[in-house]
This record gives C-alpha cells, structure tokens and sequence, in this order.
C-alpha cells in the first residue's frame, strides 16, 4: 500500500471506491474460486480495465505470480492490462490477440524504480491519467509481439524455401519458364553458404546506403563472422548478443549492442588486419592468429556479462 498507492496516484489514480479510480480489494470469484481478491483495479467509466497484483517489496517476481494475476483476470469482464508489482518493480501485461483469452506471458513494459531511464519515463507517461489511450497501448504491444515472430518465420522460409520464394529469385534471375528441374536446383542454392555470402554484401550495401561514410567491408565481417563462432563455442554466450558497430577508423565487437561491453576493437585495412584487446594491439594476419586468441576473448566477453 505504501509504495503502490503513491505511485498511482502520482499519476493521477486517487484510491476510492465511488470518486477514484484505484479501487482496492475486488471480487474475483469464479465458479470453484471462492473468496478471490484482485488488489487493485483501475476503472475507466465505472468499466474495469487494469488489473494491479501486489507483492511485498522484497519478493523476487516471477511467472507464478503472473499466473496469479491472470487467474483472476480471466474473471473479471472487461480488463484487458494486468500489472504484477512489489512496489518497486511494475511488470506490465496486455490482454492476448487474436481470440486468446488471457494475458500475454511476457511484459510488455517494465518500470523499475532500482534503474530509471529517460525512455522508461517516457513509457511511463502513456499511463497518466489525462492521456492513457489503452486501446493504443494494447495495439503496440501486440504489433511488438506479433513482429518478435519474424526472425523465427524468415528461418522457417529460408530452412525450407516456399515455391513463392523461389518463384521470386527466378523472376530476380530473368528466368524465361520455371521447370521442375530448375526449381529444385534454386531450392539446394537456398542454403547457409549462399545465405552468409549475400548477407556480407548486404551489409555492404546498407553502408553504401547511409550518409556516415562508413563502409563495412567483407574482410571485417569475415573476421567478425570467425571471433562470434570462437566466442559462441562457450555456453554462457549466446550467440545472437554477439554484435559489432562499425565506426569511423575501427569496428567494434560488442555484447547486447552495449558499447559498454566491447570485447574487442579491429583496425582491417588493404595492408594491415589488427586486434584490440584491452590496450593491447595485435596483428591478425590469418585466421589461425584468430584461433591463438580464444581464451582471451572469451575471458573478456565472459567479464562483461
């Protein structure tokens, strides 16, 4: 109550039962559940629309606790936000789409008072009283789910190519008539050689594209390309955190795009292919000059995490 009240009414949610609209304690009984509370209910217009679970501020949330919440929201008519909370952190869920009953498992918005950032802020402010427009909050929250499926869907199309794609590189390559002997040929070139060798100009091409004057060069993707399978071979390393920026003069390797955790920086020219780490500037002339610096690679990328 002490942390939670405050914090709505900061954003203009007054507790009350007839004039506010943070009402506590409400019935959620349904069929076999009997004496079932939701915590807080924020109402639009008398219509209950965002769902408050309330956990003691020391309690490390989890996904009991967000199937607590949505228990109870499948039984009350009409909400479609469901808020799990300890006071100090704010876990944010929107109702499923596409005729799912219930809330989808994943936030798709955290507040936490232990790291607060301008754009956090920003999010925040949607929630204010005066300018909460929910059903544009639910839309981009499941426009943002929904998008999260493209990396899954493009392997799936890619792994196993659809005549629609290899219809449309045969229109790409001129094709005068698509027999079934040429389909199956296109189909066995759709593979991760092919696929790695286009990405490497289509990193080109995007650099080319933009006005930074920065352009990336396959002998630094190809050295990027060996570092993230060294790198990727420890467990505790995924793979897809594993990203570079390509700067003026260097190419850094990074961790999450954070380039506070910089594994590493390279300096690729036409005569000179050269390794920072730490300070400590190294020529890689070959891969195996790669290979001979695994440990201290690893070494760094696990110190960052």
């Amino acid at each position: 109550m002490y942390l939670v009240e405050p914090f709505f009414e900061t954003l203009r949610y007054p507790r009350g039962f007839e004039s506010g609209n943070l009402v506590p304690e409400v019935d959620a009984d349904y069929a076999k559940l009997k004496k079932k509370k939701a915590d807080y209910l924020i109402s639009f217009k008398g219509k209950p629309e965002i769902m408050i679970e309330v956990k003691k501020a020391e309690t490390k949330l989890t996904d009991r606790h967000v199937s607590q919440l949505n228990e109870y929201f499948n039984n009350i008519q009409n909400c479609r936000v469901g808020i799990v909370t300890n006071g100090v952190e704010y876990h944010f869920y929107c109702c499923n789409s596409n005729g799912k009953v219930g809330l989808h498992p994943t936030p798709f918005y955290t507040f936490n008072w232990a790291n607060i950032e301008g754009s956090n802020i920003e999010k925040l402010s949607e929630f204010y009283a005066t300018l909460i427009d929910l059903n544009s909050i639910i839309e981009s929250a499941q426009e943002s789910f929904f998008l999260e499926g493209f990396e899954d869907a493009l392997f799936k199309e890619l792994s196993n190519p659809s005549r629609e794609l290899i219809k449309a590189i045969f229109s790409h390559m001129h094709g005068k008539r698509l027999t079934d002997s040429i389909e199956k040929q296109i189909k066995s070139l759709i593979n991760s050689m092919s696929i790695r060798a286009c990405l490497d100009r289509l990193v080109v091409e995007e650099a080319k594209r933009n006005n930074s004057g920065i352009v990336t060069t396959s002998e630094e993707l190809q050295v990027f390309q060996t570092i993230k399978t060294i790198l990727s071979q420890q467990k505790q390393i995924e793979s897809k955190s594993i990203g570079y920026r390509d700067l003026k003069g260097k190419f850094c390797i990074l961790l999450e795009d954070n380039i506070q955790k910089k594994i590493c920086d390279l300096y690729i020219t036409p005569s000179s292919h050269k390794i920072d780490i730490d300070g400590d500037r190294i020529d890689i002339p070959d891969i195996d000059s790669i290979l001979k610096l695994k440990k201290r690679l690893i070494d760094k990328a696990l110190s960052l995490l």
